[in-house]
């Protein structure tokens, strides 16, 4: 945008005396009458708009850029200095560079202090005598500028680019928000890495950057995979383009990066702003840039993989001492790459980024990015359920992209329809999946990459530590897809997005899945496909307890496992009744934790840890080859669940209605999901998959007869098998009242605590008063009265 200056405020009024002194001593014949000065003004560096403001180089440089227009005719740069202030040759040559880019081109530049006025010819440079100055040689001057050199305009970018000019900081932004935007799609393709309106603030960028501001000179975004570092990358981008003490230049290690930095910035300035310039004149750029004392330049590398070795070789040469304070490098990768990159291959001695370097991590959301999160969510037409704010799963912003994608992409959404989502993972993840992907190459990849998750997570020579770590992400080794897929089949998996490396513990290479939703899709064709077969070969409880064991470790195992059980039944026509009978004789149990016992936990953020019970029951939980520990009291951590996979399956399963079909009578025969909501909504522990982070996604409990424990009602719907009971009692209505009396005659304290929170939730659904009436009359006339009883005559903890 082009603005002319109003002479209103003192300051304003001696700047433009200033310079109408500076052109009378410059030009005389021009008539003061016609002239603009324009403070601000822009030009096209390539394909990108630059945009200077006068005033804020004023402020820094001791010196005014301003534009003289004569109506729609452009006359000279006015390169204006404080008064006494000496005139330079670099204020020359940034006056030449702003008239040389902008088209068309003024053909004079003017270079004052007051005291001394010089004016040179925009084309060649050369400083003009009097006689060269009058209005006939203008024209000719004027015809001069339109036809610069190739190499003048490459050293007028060069120039602009330097630490002197102001210029290099809103073209590095527009060369970032040009990656940026190439990166980012609508809510309809999936394989954008942004999602244009899907968008909330991350904590750890604010780490960031302050740590920016701080000595050193590499800081590492790092975490489990998808827990949004490229987003925190991203947002660091654009929360600093009105900052004036540093640009970001956003780059991408799985592009054309992968050869070497420097080459990847010479590509992007070259193609954002057309300055063709080699890798080695890049380099220079940078380390100009890095040893000046103005803003500093911070360079972006997101996607840092092990397979970016010369990315690191030249990482390391570019954060020396030589590279100067001024330029700086935020890399994005998982922890175990940072890991390496920051303790080598021996993880004995700290390397050159150590001591370099600062780490910031990013976790899951916590509740105020959560919360946030919703916010971006109800402007898009989605909200959850009371209860999501439990759902561990939720707390992936991957997750919340699919499944509101799921609702904005859906063809017969209504127009400004909203929609509520289900207040936990469930199966509504396949379809949304499958309705976005739909005869996709990835399909064949995810596939291909499922049939390796399943060969491999059933293998026993899987550490405990890599064991625990693929129960929260698709982790598979390297040697084991080799078996499933050809090197180039690999190569194309990584370059599609689907798959990223990282490391064991041992420094051995791990394949992760970066499509989680796609991928837990194809591992349910898979599984589905095996139990059909097993089933038809084997016995039933053989094959449920092949289908449970291979479950129990797979991220998102449970919804896998009921999706896998509908499909099978499709392929087949039915799953024998003796099979799901052995799937419900597996039922949960409750183990006191002895004295002595020893195991492995494994937390995203902080990695391995150990636990042990001490003879008088305190829980000790500590890092390998750390001296650090935490002591839990006995009271407080006295027993385990176990066996809770078979019933998460079935939780899933009942939400969808399943047929009870007669062989002998060759008909459906009754509601064969209402027998499996009676019998696991019965269960005395909670059943829900075993929390990352138990404080965050923690539940409120009522103790209740024979040792239950009850959720309480002000959580929400947190457990599956709530979830079904409300999609039973929603789907069936008044139908569902034969199944009510039954509920409570059996008086299980369990079941009706479960049956109360599921009519708390469909008596408050404002879009069916009837079906929201006729919940609130069964949940106080029958089921809270039954409760009561089924607790003895105590208040109703669910109430």
């Amino acid at each position: 945008m082009t603005i002319g200056l109003a002479t209103k405020t003192k300051t304003e009024a001696e700047l433009e005396a200033r310079a109408n002194d500076a052109l009378q001593a410059a030009i005389p014949w021009l008539d003061r009458k016609e002239i603009k000065h324009q403070l601000t003004f822009s030009f096209k560096l390539g394909h990108k708009s630059v945009k200077i403001d006068g005033s804020k180089v004023a402020s820094r440089q001791g010196r005014v850029d301003i534009l003289i227009e004569r109506g729609k005719e452009r006359i000279a740069i006015l390169e204006l200095k404080r008064p006494g202030a000496k005139l330079t040759k670099a204020d020359i040559e940034q006056g030449l560079s702003y008239a040389r880019v902008l088209h068309p081109r003024p053909p004079l530049v003017i270079v004052s202090n007051g005291a001394e006025t010089h004016c040179y010819a925009t084309h060649d440079g050369r400083l003009l005598s009097e006689g060269e100055r009058d209005e006939v040689a203008f024209a000719n001057l004027a015809n001069a500028a339109l036809k610069i050199a190739e190499s003048d305009l490459k050293d007028a970018i060069g120039t602009l680019m330097g630490p002197s000019s102001d210029v290099w900081m809103a073209a590095v932004r527009a060369a970032s928000r040009e990656t940026l935007e190439a990166l980012s799609g609508g809510w309809d393709a999936p394989l954008a890495t942004f999602t244009n309106g899907f968008h909330f603030p991350r904590k750890a960028t604010a780490l960031v950057r302050n740590a920016l501001r701080q000595t050193r000179r590499v800081i590492a975004i790092e975490g489990a995979p998808l827990v949004g570092k490229t987003h925190v990358a991203g947002e660091l981008a654009i929360v600093t383009r009105n900052e004036a003490d540093m640009a970001i230049l956003f780059v991408e290690a799985s592009g054309s990066a992968a050869v070497g930095i420097a080459d990847e910035i010479a590509r992007i300035l070259g193609s954002a702003l057309g300055w063709r310039i080699s890798a080695e004149e890049a380099r220079h750029w940078l380390q100009t840039l890095g040893n000046s004392d103005g803003p500093q330049l911070v360079v972006v590398i997101d996607g840092l993989g092990l397979e970016h070795e010369a990315i690191r070789l030249e990482l390391e040469a570019l954060t020396a001492q030589s590279s100067g304070q001024r330029l700086k490098f935020v890399i994005e990768a998982d922890t175990a790459v940072i890991d390496r990159l920051w303790m080598g291959e021996t993880r004995r001695k700290p390397t050159v980024f150590a001591r370099r370097g600062t780490r910031v991590p990013v976790g899951t959301l916590d509740d105020q990015e959560f919360g946030q999160a919703r916010r971006v969510m109800y402007e898009s037409g989605t909200d959850f359920m009371q209860g999501a704010d439990r759902a561990e799963e939720y707390r992936q912003p991957w997750l919340l992209q699919s499944m509101v994608a799921g609702v904005v992409t859906a063809p017969d959404r209504p127009v400004n329809a909203s929609a509520l989502l289900p207040p936990l993972l469930s199966l509504g993840v396949f379809e949304y999946t499958r309705e976005r992907f739909v005869q996709d190459p990835l399909i064949e990849q995810a596939a291909t990459f499922a049939r390796a998750v399943i060969d491999d997570y059933q293998r026993n020579d899987r550490t405990p530590d890599l064991r625990l770590r693929a129960l929260h992400s698709f982790l598979v080794r390297k040697d084991a897809l080799r078996k499933h897929a050809k090197v180039d089949d690999l190569k194309a998996m990584v370059q599609s997005g689907l798959l990223g490396t990282t490391l064991d513990t041992d420094n051995r290479a791990l394949m992760v899945g970066r499509m989680p939703e796609l991928i837990a899709s194809e591992v349910a064709r898979e599984i589905a496909a095996e139990l059909a077969k097993r089933i038809d070969k084997e016995n039933d409880e053989e094959a449920a307890r092949w289908f449970v064991r291979g479950l129990a470790d797979l991220p998102m195992g449970d919804v896998i496992g009921a999706q896998a059980m509908i499909e099978a039944a499709q392929a087949r026509s039915g799953l024998p009744l003796p099979f799901i009978n052995h799937l419900l004789d597996r039922r949960p149990s409750i183990r006191p934790l002895k004295a002595g016992t020893k195991a492995n936990m494994w937390v995203p953020e902080i990695g391995s840890l150990e636990m042990t019970v001490r003879d008088d029951g305190v829980v000790i939980m500590k890092a390998p080859g750390t001296p650090h520990r935490l002591e839990l009291p006995a009271d407080e951590v006295s027993v385990t669940y176990g066996d809770l996979d078979a019933w998460l399956i079935l939780s899933h399963l009942a939400s969808v209605p399943i047929g009870a079909y007669s062989v002998d009578e060759d008909r459906v025969v009754g509601l064969f999901d209402a027998a499996v909501l009676g019998l696991v909504g019965t269960s005395p522990i909670p059943l829900r998959r075993v929390p990352i982070d138990p404080e965050r996604s923690g539940m409120h409990l009522h103790d209740a007869p024979d040792g239950a424990s009850l959720v309480c009602s002000k959580e929400g719907i947190i457990e599956p098998i709530t979830w079904s009971i409300f999609r039973f009692l929603d789907r069936h209505g008044e139908d569902a009242d034969s199944w009510l009396v039954e509920a409570c005659e059996q008086q299980s304290a369990p079941l009706l605590s479960r049956i109360l929170i599921a009519l708390n939730q469909l008596g408050s659904l404002e879009f069916d008063s009837a079906k929201a009436k006729w919940a609130c009359e069964w949940r106080d006339d029958l089921v809270r009265p039954a409760f009561d009883i089924a607790m003895k005559g105590e208040p109703a903890a669910a109430g």
